[in-house]
């Protein structure tokens, strides 16, 4: 309900040409704002996708985990041929570099695939993988981290830990190493860092969240819609893909639900999501949380778009500018 009420107020906000930027109410104007509305509509072709991408959805009640697992694998975006790929192995774990021609060899981006902690490996991972690989000319590393049910929390969190300490400790002092995740790989990522903070290992330079899973405690969005896009609750041969990855652990762990982490130091960051995104409330609540402890956050919200539209790219222009813009965050922090 609290997240709800933030929702709102934000939204006000922004349609008065202002926001709400910190907890005790200090207000700038939106070009100075943590929080970005994108005022333009979705075009036609985008309309139709979002459709398209509610009927599928619906549908996915109705279909088996291991369908989903080699539904998930069906490449939609061609890697082109100036992009090389090379498997690899980290610490035991499978790893693929989508590698561009003439790539700066001190810069990486390291990219955590969505797929609901249950779903997604190598192949899943090259849309998102090669489209940031385009748009930055920098590397890209995925990985194909544990899932569950099988290895429920906190496998698929070490795994993302092993590989990113990898390439701290491998890569040398002057490399700059960004990471990008997306739903799952987004909660993943934000776990990452308030595990790093623990440890006091050394942050990425900058980070992006696309539509990420923020708060997977029974108050949160995953729990509260009813919508076929959100895989939380049982219904047709869908499997509770949350509880079945927390298991018995505590909901509130910032290793789980990165929005009850202290949040202070952690670097800069830029958010994603959709203006009909399911996780909204929560994903808002996660980016005020980080504004308000001092945290170099952009969140912006692209209206009419629905969960990790990004992955969309060969289909809506809102998607491209979308990853442009994701783009030109990461080579402002890393160098271009």
């Amino acid at each position: 309900m609290k997240k709800t009420l933030l929702f709102i107020s934000l939204l006000i906000c922004l349609v008065a040409g202002n926001c709400i930027v910190s907890s005790k109410n200090t207000v700038k104007s939106e070009s100075n704002s943590f929080l970005i509305y994108e005022k333009k509509e979705p075009d036609n072709a985008t309309i139709a996708l979002r459709a398209l991408n509610r009927k599928k959805a619906k549908e996915g009640r109705t279909t088996t985990l291991e369908q989903k697992r080699v539904d998930i694998e069906k490449q939609i975006i061609k890697t082109p041929s100036n992009i090389k790929t090379k498997r690899d192995k980290i610490a035991g774990i499978q790893v693929e570099w989508l590698i561009p021609d003439g790539s700066p060899k001190n810069k990486v981006v390291f990219y955590v695939h969505g797929g609901g902690w249950s779903r997604g490996g190598l192949i899943y991972s090259r849309n998102l993988g090669t489209i940031l690989a385009r748009e930055t000319g920098f590397k890209v590393l995925t990985l194909q981290y544990r899932l569950s049910p099988e290895n429920p929390f906190p496998a698929a969190l070490n795994d993302v830990e092993k590989v990113y300490n990898y390439l701290v400790k491998n890569y040398g002092s002057n490399t700059k190493i960004s990471i990008v995740g997306d739903s799952a790989g987004g909660n993943l990522m934000f776990s990452l860092l308030n595990r790093l903070k623990n440890t006091n290992d050394k942050f990425p330079t900058a980070v992006v969240g696309v539509s990420p899973a923020t708060d997977l405690t029974r108050d949160s969005q995953l729990f509260s819609s009813d919508s076929d896009s959100i895989h939380a609750i049982d219904k047709g041969k869908d499997i509770n893909i949350i509880d079945q990855y927390v298991g018995k652990h505590d909901r509130k762990n910032p290793l789980i639900s990165p929005l009850y982490g202290d949040l202070k130091g952690l670097p800069p960051m830029l958010i994603h999501v959709g203006g009909r995104e399911d996780l909204i409330d929560d994903i808002l609540a996660y980016a005020s949380k980080a504004n308000s402890q001092g945290v170099n956050v952009k969140c912006k919200i692209w209206r009419g778009m629905f969960h990790d539209f990004q992955l969309m790219d060969n289909a809506s222009n809102i998607s491209k500018q979308a990853n442009k813009e994701i783009a030109q965050f990461l080579k402002q922090h890393l160098g271009n």
